[in-house]
């Protein structure tokens, strides 16, 4: 089974991306914001059992999945360091048991991009960052160039890319990274 987790900043385009790789794999797409949209309606965000109920919702979603047997998960994460590494650590727990040889990928993009990325008609009506003041102050707030400790990384960087031709950059990435794990 293969377990592909995509993380990188709000708006950079982690669920298309994530999207049309699992579209193109026949894999299954797991977005990180269903289990942050649910912990926000049950616990409230910030609240004390927050990210651990996060990261069960999650953890419980890809054990059901692998124990459906599917063929894969792309999974899109925000990553932060260090307040992500609790839920980090419960994921290697999992993928170790299943041993489960997963592949990270850092998604970004120019700054100009970003802002017409969080600004498009596509974002509207969505929980998700949508002007270019609240994703300056989270920018801010928060570091998403730091990656994932104890794992291989392929840091792409989207801009001028369509959703198709990052999803095959991936998809590339994969390819030559598997060749490596066998030779």
């Amino acid at each position: 089974m293969k377990f592909v987790m995509i993380y990188g900043a709000s708006g950079v385009g982690k669920e298309s991306v994530g999207r049309e790789l699992a579209k193109r794999n026949e894999w299954h797409l797991f977005p990180q914001h269903l289990a942050f949209d649910i912990a926000c309606a049950v616990v409230g965000f910030g609240n004390t059992g927050f990210e651990k109920y996060q990261r069960k919702i999650c953890l419980d979603a890809f054990r059901t999945l692998i124990e459906k047997k599917v063929t894969g998960i792309v999974f899109t994460f925000c990553y932060v360091y260090p307040a992500s590494n609790y839920f980090i650590e419960g994921l290697f727990e999992l993928l170790n048991e299943y041993q489960i040889k997963a592949d990270f990928v850092r998604l970004s993009c120019d700054l100009e991009e970003h802002i017409s990325r969080v600004t498009s008609e596509q974002r509207k009506n969505t929980n998700k960052i949508q002007s270019k003041l609240y994703l300056e102050d989270y920018l801010n707030r928060f570091d998403f160039s730091v990656d994932i400790a104890e794992v291989e990384t392929f840091h792409l960087n989207s801009t001028g890319l369509t959703i198709q031709q990052s999803a095959l950059e991936i998809e590339r990435y994969l390819a030559k990274h598997q060749e490596k794990t066998f030779t």
